[in-house]
Order: C-alpha cells, then sequence, then structure tokens
C-alpha cells in the first residue's frame, strides 16, 4: 500500500497510507410533606466545551492571487468552502476538479487528523478502503504559496512528483516546515498550495480537536469519529449527499 507522507524533520510528518458530574443529591431532612409532590430539581444548564481560539495566522496579511474556481467540501461536520488557484498550481488544480468530477471523494473520510497541524482526506472509503488513482500530478510546490493556516495542499510520498488525489488543510502555518526552499545546496521540496479555505474553518478545526487512534491500517492519527467527505462540488453545483 502505497504511503503517502510529508517528508519533514518532525513527526508530524503528513502521511496517508500511511489523535460525568453526579446528579445533586437532596439535603438530609428535606424531604416533601406526603400530602405533596416533591418539586423537581431545577435543571442545571449543560456546561459548553471550551472552543480555543483560533490561532494567528499570516495567511490574513498575504496577497492571495484572484481565485479560478471555488468548490465547497461537503462533510458530515459541516460544509468547507475553498477557492482555488488555477493560474498558480494548473495542474494541480485541474488534477482536483477531475478527482471531484469523477466521484472520486464522495463517502471518503479524513484518515488522518493531527491537532494544530493538519486533517488530512481524500483518499480511503469508510471501511478504509484505498481510492484507486490516477497518474500523479507534476510538482508545483514552488509556485510562491505558503503553507499558511487555512490552506489546502496536496499529500505525496518523498518523490516530489507523486501527488494524487489525497490533500490536507492546514490548521496552523506550517510554512516552516511545509514549503519549497532553494539555497546553494539545492532545493528542498515543499508541498503544493493549491487554494485556501474562505468559509467553513471552524469546520476544519473542529475536526482537528477530534480525539485520534489506530483505525484501519494505521497505527495512530484516525479519528475516533468517522468524518465523512460526501461530495467535493463546485459552488454553484451545490454539495451534499
Amino acid at each position: 500500500m502505497m504511503k503517502m507522507m510529508l517528508g519533514v524533520a518532525s513527526a508530524l510528518a503528513l502521511a496517508a497510507c500511511a489523535e460525568k458530574s453526579a446528579a445533586p443529591q437532596a439535603p438530609a431532612g428535606a424531604a416533601a410533606p406526603a400530602s405533596e409532590a416533591a418539586a423537581p430539581d431545577a435543571a442545571e444548564p449543560a456546561e459548553e466545551a471550551f472552543v480555543p481560539p483560533p490561532p494567528p495566522t499570516r495567511a490574513d496579511d498575504f496577497a492571495w492571487p484572484a481565485a479560478t474556481d471555488t468548490v465547497r467540501i461537503a462533510t458530515s461536520k459541516g460544509d468547507i468552502v475553498v477557492e482555488l488557484y488555477g493560474e498558480k498550481a494548473p495542474k494541480t488544480v485541474a488534477n482536483f476538479l477531475q478527482y471531484a468530477a469523477d466521484g472520486h471523494y464522495d463517502r471518503t473520510i479524513f484518515h488522518r487528523v493531527v491537532g494544530g497541524f493538519v486533517i488530512q482526506g481524500g483518499g480511503y472509503g469508510v471501511a478504509f478502503n484505498e481510492r484507486a488513482t490516477r497518474a500523479p500530478v507534476s510538482y508545483e510546490g514552488d509556485n510562491g504559496l505558503p503553507n499558511y493556516r487555512t490552506t489546502i495542499a496536496m499529500a505525496r510520498t518523498s518523490d516530489p512528483n507523486s501527488a494524487a488525489a489525497q490533500w490536507y488543510v492546514n490548521l496552523a502555518d506550517n510554512n516552516e516546515a511545509l514549503d519549497h526552499f532553494a539555497n546553494d545546496l539545492g532545493p528542498r521540496y515543499g508541498y503544493t498550495v493549491f487554494g485556501r479555505v474562505i468559509e467553513g474553518m471552524d469546520v476544519a478545526d473542529a475536526i482537528g480537536r477530534l480525539p485520534t487512534g489506530p483505525g484501519g491500517p494505521f497505527p495512530s492519527e484516525v479519528p475516533s469519529e468517522t468524518v465523512l467527505v460526501t461530495q467535493v462540488a463546485p459552488v454553484d453545483a451545490g454539495a451534499g449527499e
């Protein structure tokens, strides 16, 4: 089974194959008279789970290019709307849109979640059956688009020209680890950013907060709650099951 991974020094390298209180008691001696029914205790308001604020990101100040396409990634947690940058990553965007049009992403799962780093999907069905892919797309990671929070980028193996169908959403500014970089020693190949979340980043963050563990062929980083991608479609075509 092919493992799609981000070859970075961090253990968070992107990989795809291959993260009650007791009821209150009535006080003693406070029983209601036999002729009266005891009044029910007032319901305690449910304590809301703490949701941390989103981390700061340089994405807000970056000069993003004009969008060539906009798609809705419909999930079982809500919709994520992404604008795509076909002028900066033409082969990658065309590849992604073709997989979407072919229904490749329908009823796939987010099979990898690393809190504060990425959520990754696009490759596996509910039963962890790996979806067949076409030939990989050529590397476009040197297009100048950074792996900032909110961006969507392609997962791949250690071969920079191996990206196929799997993608991830950056939950934080991961540019230091994941961007293309070149110096006198040569290039360090990065991961191709080809779009950005413009609506529904709260959905991505909620997925990123799910507890994880083993699942299917993966020893870790599989969300304990199955999160489906029901469809990826242009926004004017709608999305849903």
